[in-house]
């Protein structure tokens, strides 16, 4: 059994000094401020961490990366992604599907998970991406040890676009639908302009986008729509969930702070789809956050190696590397964007993807549920550098930022399996709906 001592929880509006039990299942099974608890407890306890008064935080749950295998390794895997993300604070992944091959069909998504199961230091889930023939999604039904995450969507797609809106469409998933509308891009833009750039793939594509989007969930299918990046689209959403239609949506963290006029400055760096915005766009997602309106803030880990993201607009590759700053990020954030309230952004990260994934014992740091608690130290202050970058896709963004706060250890149900910058214990699995 593992007591973990004199750890800061936040519990309701305060943060509070409590000592968390933890049962060789890995569950949490009392939480407790006095030094005295039950002594039959206490004497079945062979751990112990001392938090010292650091912050214990629920492990991030990111609904949305890419660790690049199959065949994309030389960017990114699944080692050396997870371990990217149990240092920025992430205990559960769930994993898109663009791979090579695409994981399109039941037998690339099955070769996949038996290539990557064994390979995790964090929890994870997979996605299938939408089939043009929707008889494949049928080999899942009555699975529920190997149930995807949900269906990726490329709504630029038009082979996807059709399938996600034919009426055969099976209701036992989840879509979570990339929403660009392919009538509205355009791959004719200036090579050195990253206004140019963002003119390619226009907001007027994603409002398109989301609108379909929204009219399959009005037919009672589940819609997660991911990475928005304009108040014309934030609008919508509210308007669909004021009238009670179920669809969900994320912000990526490089949206909530960058505009495009930071593009102008990092040029491919930050080259990603969609693209970075306006100012009053970043604002508005962030008073979205704020007020819950957007479900659920994700990294959109996209990793590319160096040689390539120093190419031109034109010829370097969309996506940004960012999962193993998430805690401190988020920490920045809050600072920096005057959130009053952090249980916000904790339930953004954690209890909220937790339920849209339809998990049901993660996500909190509550009796009952899985101990993915993250120890974190507010006091420590670092700058990014890509000399000590744990993922392969060492040219980021964030490069020469200061953050406050650093992950100190993470424990994955029950179990350290990281501490001070070093990987202890390969520990993470695959995980499916309902656990």
């Amino acid at each position: 059994m593992l007591l973990i001592k004199r750890a800061k929880v936040l519990l309701g509006n305060f943060w509070k000094r409590v000592n968390i039990l933890v049962n060789d299942s890995g569950e949490i099974i009392k939480i407790y401020a006095s030094d005295k608890a039950n002594y039959y407890l206490i004497s079945k306890v062979d751990k112990i961490y001392n938090a010292d008064g650091m912050l214990a935080l629920p492990g991030i749950i990111d609904m949305h990366v890419h660790f690049r295998e199959p065949g994309y390794e030389y960017k990114e895997d699944f080692t050396t992604g997870s371990k990217a993300a149990l240092s920025g604070g992430v205990t559960l992944v769930a994993d898109m599907p663009n791979n090579k091959p695409r994981i399109n069909n039941y037998e690339n998504y099955v070769r996949k998970l038996d290539l990557v199961k064994s390979k995790s230091f964090v929890d994870f889930m997979l996605y299938i991406e939408m089939p043009h023939d929707l008889s494949e999604l049928n080999h899942f039904m009555n699975k529920n040890e190997i149930f995807p995450a949900g269906v990726k969507v490329y709504m630029y797609d038009k082979a996807e676009l059709d399938a996600f809106t034919d009426m055969e469409l099976p209701n036992d998933f989840m879509y979570i639908v990339h929403a660009e509308d392919s009538e509205f891009l355009s791959n004719s833009f200036d090579c050195n302009s990253y206004s140019s750039f963002e003119a390619s793939r226009p907001r007027s594509a994603e409002l398109v986008a989301v609108k379909k989007a929204i009219n399959i969930a009005k037919k009672g299918f589940r819609v997660h729509i991911t990475h928005i990046t304009t108040l014309d689209a934030l609008m919508e959403i509210m308007r669909a969930k004021r009238i009670g239609v179920k669809v969900t949506t994320d912000v990526t963290l490089h949206h909530l702070f960058f505009t495009k006029k930071d593009g102008e400055r990092l040029k491919s760096i930050v080259k990603c789809y969609p693209p970075l915005r306006e100012e009053l766009d970043r604002k508005a997602l962030i008073n979205g956050l704020k007020i819950g309106l957007i479900d659920t803030v994700i990294t959109d880990h996209a990793p590319h190696a160096p040689f390539e993201k120093v190419k031109n607009l034109c010829e370097a590759p969309a996506g940004i590397s960012t999962i193993e700053y998430f805690y401190p990020l988020l920490f920045k954030l809050a600072n920096i964007a005057q959130f009053k309230d952090f249980k916000v952004i904790l339930r953004a990260v954690s209890e909220r993807p937790a339920n849209i994934l339809g998990l049901r014992r993660r996500g909190k740091i509550k009796v009952g549920f899985f101990a993915d608690i993250v120890i974190f130290d507010k006091k420590i202050k670092w700058i990014v550098s890509s000399e000590d970058t744990v993922s392969k896709a060492s040219l980021t963004p964030w490069e020469g930022m200061t953050l406050r706060g650093r992950v100190k250890a993470v424990f994955l149900r029950g179990e350290m399996v990281y501490e001070d910058g070093y990987f202890i214990k390969r520990k993470g699995t695959f995980v499916s709906r309902n656990q």
